[in-house]
């Protein structure tokens, strides 16, 4: 005699939430930046060439990410998966 299996519930699928890579991407980002702002001042006042220093290439590097990853979450927004 065969089982018969009771039948599966069915959920509703997970929207896709491109948010939360740009909310974790860009929060990691930042965080890594404040705290070397804050514990390695030495280090972000180094000065690669002439006037720039690190602190100022992590604030570009970061707000080209921002801008990125904005980019991306503004592309997939209206897309359904």
């Amino acid at each position: 005699m065969s089982r018969q299996h009771a039948p599966r519930l069915h959920h509703r699928p997970q929207p896709y939430r491109p948010g939360r890579f740009f909310a974790l991407v860009n929060g990691v980002t930042f965080g890594v930046h404040l705290l070397l702002a804050l514990f390695a001042a030495e280090f972000m006042a180094t000065r690669p060439w002439g006037e720039t220093n690190l602190g100022m290439l992590a604030m570009l590097a970061q707000g080209s990410l921002l801008l990125w990853t904005a980019v991306r979450y503004d592309r997939h927004a209206d897309v359904e998966h």
